[in-house]
């Protein structure tokens, strides 16, 4: 499967996710009766947690910032499309850790969703890394032509800040054509490096933490580098039907994340971990714990009060038009997000 075909399959996949929703408007515009609260507003929210990882979402619970809802676990995230797909398809209320790009993409198809708040960023403590064996003779962007590279998934933050690194690298788009992205669970990255089935891995802060245990390895590049530092990549999203029908559930769930946030950025590790395994074990969510202790950097990657700026969209308009998947000046970059529910705004 050569890249052309990954970028095809990506852009379908998002706009499938984009079609079942317009499909169903006439089923979804109405809204599903989960458990509603005294004023008729949505108390029952559907979401998919984030394994392994400190989720904001969460966290905003166990600090008691989300009382009187119900929180309803519909499985875990794995992958920013994957949980857009889930949100316009009507499957869970939020989309967490969803790219700024998709969720451009999906607006610009007709998606009725928007961003609400900054959901997760890259600084020079908590950033992506692009790694190789260290023994690899790849260092450059120029050595990875005809290699591959695994990525968490396609079409989302991992592939356009690749994208973006080589197109300032220099490299042709004939050239950038014959580099293969391999879409894998983080999970699995670390082996299929070291077993030589992929010849590089764009991997999150955990990520690297955790191959780095395995194997030694050799950070090429990382996405401040290319980007700059700091950067939010994503955000936590939301259809505009659920929020204009629960706009006080909207702005409870939005100034709940804001205040966890806020926590996790101004609290060391490990007032974070007092909060949270307690929380954790109570809510049957045990297993993450140590993963989180292990490889939790302290940080989303965020500004402690978090707002969403038209900048953190427009960075990657150009990347959205010309893969094809937006006509940029068909796109208002206002239109993919909204601070209207953000303290902070």
């Amino acid at each position: 499967m050569n890249r052309t075909r990954s970028r095809l399959r990506a852009r379908r996949a998002v706009a499938a996710a984009a079609t079942t929703l317009l499909a169903s408007a006439g089923l979804t515009g109405c809204g599903t009766a989960f458990g509603g609260g005294a004023d008729g507003e949505e108390t029952t929210i559907r979401y998919q947690s984030y394994a392994g990882a400190v989720d904001a979402f969460l966290l905003a619970d166990a600090l008691g910032k989300l009382d009187g809802l119900e929180l309803d676990r519909v499985g875990d995230v794995t992958g920013g499309p994957q949980a857009l797909q889930a949100l316009v398809s009507n499957q869970t209320d939020i989309g967490s850790s969803a790219f700024y790009g998709a969720i451009a993409q999906l607006v610009a198809s007709g998606a009725p969703i928007k961003a609400v708040i900054p959901f997760y960023g890259s600084n020079q403590d908590s950033n992506q890394k692009l790694v190789v064996l260290d023994d690899s003779p790849i260092r450059s962007a120029e050595d990875l032509i005809g290699k591959k590279i695994a990525v968490n998934t396609l079409g989302a933050n991992s592939e356009a800040v690749l994208d973006t690194w080589f197109d300032q690298e220099g490299l042709s788009e004939a050239e950038q054509d014959r580099i293969t992205l391999v879409p894998l669970p983080p999970l699995n990255m670390p082996e299929a490096l070291g077993n030589h089935q992929v010849d590089a891995a764009m991997v999150s802060f955990v990520g690297y933490r955790q191959t780095a245990a395995q194997y030694d390895v050799r950070e090429v590049v990382n996405d401040v580098e290319v980007v700059g530092s700091p950067y939010a990549g994503g955000g936590l999203t939301m259809r505009t039907d659920f929020m204009k029908r629960n706009p006080d559930t909207t702005r409870e769930i939005v100034e709940g994340v804001a205040a966890a946030i806020e926590f996790i950025e101004t609290h060391s590790k490990q007032e974070v971990f007092d909060v949270y395994f307690p929380y954790l074990e109570k809510e049957g969510y045990g297993d993450y714990i140590e993963p989180i202790k292990e490889n939790f950097p302290g940080t989303l990657g965020l500004d402690p009060h978090p707002v969403i700026a038209d900048e953190d969209i427009e960075r990657w308009v150009d990347w959205l038009d010309s893969r094809g998947d937006i006509d940029a000046d068909d796109l208002d970059v206002s239109d993919v997000y909204t601070n209207e529910f953000n303290p902070n705004a």
